[in-house]
């Protein structure tokens, strides 16, 4: 039996959001030897006020808030019952969605075999969106075209259909350096072990190359679900995403004291003012180095950061929020730090400008503030193992926030479950490699350990 789930697209409108649903019906796949259900996201026509949204039972509320505005004037009796209508009204479009859904489902299931997404999604948009459905002999079959129509059709942000071309221009690239031409049929296991050598030679790193395969395989997956006929290599545990750790930096509590207080640093001063011909800091760096600050002690992303409000803070002296990247309930202890600086903006944080201009003056206030220790990173870069030294300050970006909450934080002996709850890590495996505590922090932590205090033992 199909299971419907809904969702606002925007929890925090002001005025109406459209509903869109996880539609899970038994479509499934094998991924390391274990099922996993591969539910069909679909935006419907369905808008509703998010306080007017009970997610609990995946429903709307009821209030007095459906009334239509002209009742309010007439009698307490007339609110009532146009509350009730328009309450009424919006709960059975969505009853009517589900029951036409599973009809639909059970009409497209053939010999016990459901149908694909792309095959439902169609149907569904028959009933829902006459006007924009596209039949299935309309869907290009070649590679590089189905590509294109996957970039002008996708609901995705457009970064990631900036990166959809990226991997559209190095196939391209791979079919004019080997002369043959590109087909789904082409993209088996010796293609993948000849592309990610045609990508390495080219100079990418690692990790940007395992970012490409990631999305190759999205492309693979989206065909495949539209009926159109692909190698199945791209399932096997073999087509891999490639991929290393890397030496991501965290700042610790020393270190961000030194950003906190830069402006009663001498030194900092001194380059302030030679800098910018002022004793302070300029708005600009201050805006970022107050988010950033918030960031390191909270671990929310910047995407969340600026969403805060005073109805945020409850009375127990936690933030309360759900985050828009997983839509989860996160509650976060208020550090000293972060309660300074949402009282110095009214609780209402300054709004994140562009992540490149962001991460360029956070690098400009960590070398203010004197973070200068020298620092080797080591990457794979087209098939060799390269090392680069810089000072600290050059690799502080954005995401370090989160980095330093975490390590900073599991370095106080803070549980790693309660962490994760913050983070959104699932696994400790995977926290774990989040955390990046330096050799001499690590030998700080396990300086206090009962193993290196014999004394402690005896006792």
């Amino acid at each position: 039996m199909a299971k419907i789930s809904f969702y606002l697209t925007n929890p925090r409108a002001k005025s109406e959001t459209p509903l869109f649903c996880f539609i899970n019906y038994g479509l499934y796949s094998i991924e390391s030897g274990k099922k996993k259900y591969l539910p069909l996201k679909y935006y419907t026509t369905i808008s509703i006020r998010p306080d007017l949204w009970n997610k609990e039972l995946n429903r709307a509320k009821e209030s007095n808030k459906w009334a239509e505005p002209d009742t309010f004037d007439i009698s307490i009796e007339a609110v009532k019952k146009s509350a009730k209508e328009n309450y009424n009204a919006i709960n059975k479009k969505i009853e009517d969605f589900i029951s036409t859904t599973k009809k639909l489902i059970n009409d497209l299931t053939t010999d016990g075999i459901p149908p694909t997404h792309e095959k439902l999604r169609i149907e569904l948009d028959r009933i829902h969106r006459p006007e924009k459905v596209v039949t299935t002999c309309e869907i290009p079959r070649e590679l590089f075209s189905f590509i294109d129509y996957l970039i002008q059709t996708s609901n995705n942000k457009q970064s990631t259909l900036k990166s959809y071309k990226v991997v559209k221009k190095n196939l391209q690239d791979y079919q004019s350096a080997k002369k043959i031409a590109l087909n789904f049929n082409s993209i088996d296991i010796d293609f993948y072990n000849s592309f990610i050598e045609f990508l390495t030679k080219s100079g990418l790193s690692k990790n940007t190359i395992g970012t490409r395969i990631k999305i190759l395989k999205t492309f693979l997956s989206e065909a495949n679900d539209r009926g159109i006929n692909v190698p199945d290599d791209y399932r096997k545990r073999t087509f891999k995403k490639p991929n290393e750790e890397t030496d991501s930096i965290y700042l610790n509590e020393k270190e961000l004291m030194q950003i906190f207080n830069l402006e009663k640093n001498p030194k900092s001063i001194e380059i302030i003012s030679r800098e910018h011909h002022s004793d302070k800091l300029p708005e600009y760096l201050t805006k970022v180095r107050d988010l950033f600050l918030v960031g390191c002690y909270t671990g929310l992303r910047f995407s969340d950061l600026t969403q805060l409000r005073k109805e945020n803070i409850t009375a127990d002296e936690t933030i309360n929020i759900k985050t828009q990247k997983t839509n989860q309930n996160v509650v976060v202890p208020i550090h000293p730090i972060t309660r300074q600086i949402l009282e110095k903006y009214n609780y209402q944080l300054p709004r994140a400008i562009s992540n490149q201009k962001f991460n360029v003056y956070l690098k400009e206030i960590a070398r203010i503030a004197g973070i200068n220790e020298k620092i080797t990173t080591e990457i794979t870069k087209a098939g060799f193992k390269v090392a680069t030294t810089t000072e600290k300050h050059n690799l502080v970006t954005s995401h370090t926030a989160r980095r330093s909450f975490a390590t900073n934080a599991f370095l106080a002996d803070m549980p790693s479950i309660s962490i994760m709850k913050i983070t959104g890590h699932k696994t400790e495996s995977a926290f774990m490699k989040y955390i990046k505590m330096s050799a001499k922090d690590n030998a700080t932590k396990m300086k206090s350990h009962k193993f290196f205090n014999p004394m402690l033992i005896a006792k």
